[in-house]
């Protein structure tokens, strides 16, 4: 009937042979081809290859467009811009490679620069890297599009020229372009005949007059050689990232609470886009910022973690937070290195923090799948993985992992990739997670017990292991709750003679938690842990309230204890100690005098404690004047600890720095910059130019130059103190002020003599 109605229009104004019905249908029909035909062609022209790896969706030959991105939109990333504008403009003989893990923005940042290119007037091309099958045809269409003749491209495909060089000697001769080759994470596949990117040979090459520019994950110099400019990418910081949230959902809540949603998601933009969504949604639960970042908590599947009902798709994988980092995954699987798998879900289960290289071993990731893992595995493993942007090397070890010393290397993980991995392990493996989980705690206990045993040594990599051992206590099925508070005690003593008295701090607090709500607070190991804790707090000045704790459990060790058990005389001991460290020198010297006696009594002359307790009451004796008992005292407990411990024990090291400090009290400044001089040394190459105790000899040596007028020397031996103090212990622990005060007192002393 339509058609009919059709014929009838075309009979109104047709000649007359229009009227004869068989000639109306064959001209109608020939028409419909024809029209068939030129739309064909039409969206052949304006639409990517069926196949993929061609042109972005719109573009034409000679005019590629690049996705849309509106670019006061584009947040965070104004150096790495302006770093692509000074290579769009002066290339230089080199090309651009925007890297990153996946979901950091690279293919944003790279449609950003070519908006700006296109509004400076350059020609931009935009492949979309689909495969190799494709990107000779699509090189060809830019190479064309910047004035190559259609006869040298035949020329080139009947074997008369070689294609890439064809194509290339055209954009060595244009200006004013822009060619993009997004999402290159395969880059050995560009040249199927095997060529190596960095060989320069094949479709990859720096020698146009333009800017090439290439979005990968892949982060390696090496798989691009040495033209190539690598713009790797950051996660935004919060004030960005709580730009890009409030740009996609206006209505979502203040900048100060996109800016903390930002900090939660960790920064990532394509997890800040998902938030962005969700938050609009007209089905959505959590309407604004603070109510989604609340929910995270319990529902981070339902809201980053959502899958897709097509994850094997690449692209879909791609634009999903929970599988874009299993494209990377996968990839390493084809490049033979399936270990990276279970090596990042292995990771993920550590803390928020750098996870140590020491503990990471073969006989880690041997545990978790089952079967013999050899070092170079595990290194090809860890190489992989940071190539492909899921782990990091913090920027003060810029080493390699696997090319080094591990001792005091460590790899980090972004705070998000660690939650979705640890959840696509509970979902995709979970009768694996018990392994894994076993093979993380083995691991953990394991170090601690090397680290105590290689003393010095092993400090670096305690500090690094410390925010890990509290997850100990949150797997009481695969580790007892006692062997885990005795492995994270043995963990803040390696601290503490490290010097790390915020991490001791919190490891002992992680304890005393754990044993007042299991045992109660009137409990033996209770009260040990709360010895400890307090301890670590005087180390970190917090004087008056160590004071109060050491003498709450003072009085409870003597009444559940009793007098002469030795906890209760270390309770003792440590009232005395924080009474030094707050000027109350006689009741100290009565505290001290009094335990001394009882453990020389009760432990023996030789034990470490009647040692430590002879130097405590020397020190107070020094404080009060009493310079000859002091010096006694002193000389003895060297003699003794040398014998008992050996001459560098810390023990030996700290009578050696008292007893100078004694000499210069009583008026010997130049015996006393002598022996401070000595242990400043020694302390130096036993303990490091940072720890504590060789900050306190540095301290101390200066305040005898200052007694034999050589200011100039002291109040340059303080700087150096003061800044190591303030950078170990903060800038207002008592040791800082002190320094500070000694130093303004040395530059007095030394402007008022210049002016004599």
């Amino acid at each position: 009937m339509v058609l009919g109605t059709v014929a009838e229009r075309v009979g109104a104004v047709a000649p007359e042979w229009a009227g004869r019905p068989w000639v109306v249908w064959t001209v109608f029909g020939v028409l419909s081809v024809l029209s068939a035909g030129l739309a064909t062609a039409s969206r052949r022209l304006e639409e990517p290859a069926e196949d993929g790896g061609g042109l972005v969706s719109g573009a034409r030959p000679g005019s590629l467009h690049p996705p849309h991105v509106v670019l006061d939109r584009v947040r965070g990333r104004d150096r790495e811009l302006a770093r692509l504008m000074t290579l769009l403009k002066r290339p230089d003989g080199r090309f651009a490679v925007v890297c990153a893990a996946g979901g950091m923005g690279k293919t944003t940042l790279a449609a950003a620069l070519a908006e700006y290119a296109r509004r400076d007037g350059y020609t931009v091309f935009w492949i979309r890297w689909r495969g190799p099958e494709t990107l000779s045809d699509d090189f060809v269409q830019a190479a064309v599009g910047c004035g190559l003749p259609r006869s040298a491209v035949s020329a080139a495909q009947s074997g008369s020229d070689n294609l890439p060089d064809a194509v290339w000697r055209q954009l060595a001769r244009t200006k004013n372009w822009l060619l993009v080759l997004d999402n290159v994470d395969e880059a050995e596949q560009i040249d199927p005949e095997g060529e190596r990117v960095a060989d320069y040979r094949s479709w990859i090459r720096p020698y146009g007059r333009g800017l090439f520019l290439v979005t990968s994950r892949d982060t390696a110099s090496a798989t691009w050689g040495p033209a190539a400019e690598l713009i790797r990418l950051e996660p935004l910081r919060a004030a960005a990232g709580g730009r890009v949230l409030l740009d996609s959902a206006p209505d979502g809540g203040t900048l100060v609470e996109a800016e903390a949603l930002a900090s939660r998601l960790g920064g990532l933009p394509l997890a800040l886009q998902a938030a962005g969504r969700y938050v609009t949604g007209s089905t959505s639960r959590h309407r604004d910022f603070a109510a989604y970042q609340s929910a995270l908590e319990e529902e981070l599947t339902a809201l980053v973690g959502a899958d897709d009902p097509r994850p094997a798709d690449p692209n879909v994988a791609r634009s999903t937070v929970r599988r874009t980092w299993e494209v990377s995954l996968d990839q390493l699987d084809r490049e033979g290195v399936p270990l990276a798998r279970p090596l990042l879900r292995l990771l993920a289960l550590f803390a928020e923090a750098a996870v140590p290289l020491a503990v990471i071993t073969p006989e880690l990731l041997t545990m978790a799948v089952r079967r013999p893992v050899g070092q170079v595995a595990l290194d090809q493993a860890l190489a992989g993985l940071e190539r492909y942007g899921l782990l990091g090397v913090p920027a003060e070890q810029p080493h390699v992992p696997g090319t080094g010393p591990r001792a005091g290397g460590s790899v980090t993980l972004h705070p998000l990739v660690r939650e979705i991995t640890a959840l696509t392990l509970t979902t995709d493996e979970p009768d694996r997670l018990h392994d894994y989980e076993q093979a993380t705690v083995d691991a953990l206990r394991g170090e601690v017990t090397t680290l105590r045993a290689v003393g010095v040594a092993g400090w670096t990599a305690a500090r690094l292991l410390a925010p890990h051992l509290p997850l100990l206590l949150d797997h009481p099925g695969l580790v007892a709750p006692e062997d885990a508070c005795a492995t994270l005690n043995t963990l803040a003593d390696v601290l503490g003679d490290a010097g790390s008295y915020a991490l001791q701090l919190s490891l002992r607090q992680t304890v005393l938690d754990h044993r007042v709500e299991v045992l109660g607070d009137q409990h033996p190991d209770t009260f040990t842990a709360l010895n400890h804790f307090a301890n670590s707090l005087h180390c970190l000045g917090a004087y008056e309230r160590s004071e109060g704790i050491h003498r709450q459990n003072l009085a409870d060790r003597m009444r559940v204890l009793g007098p002469d058990h030795p906890d209760t005389l270390t309770s003792r001991n440590n009232v005395g100690y924080v009474l030094h460290l707050r000027g109350q020198y006689a009741e100290a010297a009565t505290l001290h005098a009094q335990v001394l006696a009882d453990r020389t009594r009760l432990l023996g002359v030789d034990h470490l404690l009647t040692l430590a307790s002879r130097d405590n009451l020397a020190k107070a004796f020094d404080q009060l004047r009493d310079y000859t008992a002091a010096a006694t005292l002193h000389t003895q407990n060297i003699t003794e600890c040398t014998r008992v411990l050996g001459s560098e024990h810390p023990q030996t090291l700290t009578s050696r720095d008292n007893l100078a400090a004694t000499v210069n009290h009583r008026g010997d400044p130049t015996r006393a910059a002598e022996l401070h001089r000595a242990v400043l040394t020694d302390r130096t190459r036993i303990l490091g130019p940072d720890h504590p105790h060789t900050l306190t000899s540095g301290n101390n040596l200066a305040n005898a130059l200052h007694r034999l007028d050589r200011h100039v020397d002291a109040a340059e031996l303080l700087e150096q103190t003061l800044a190591g103090r303030v950078r170990v212990l903060g800038a207002n622990h008592p040791d800082s002020l002190d320094t500070r005060s000694q130093l303004a007192r040395c530059r007095s002393e030394t402007g008022r003599r210049q002016r004599r």
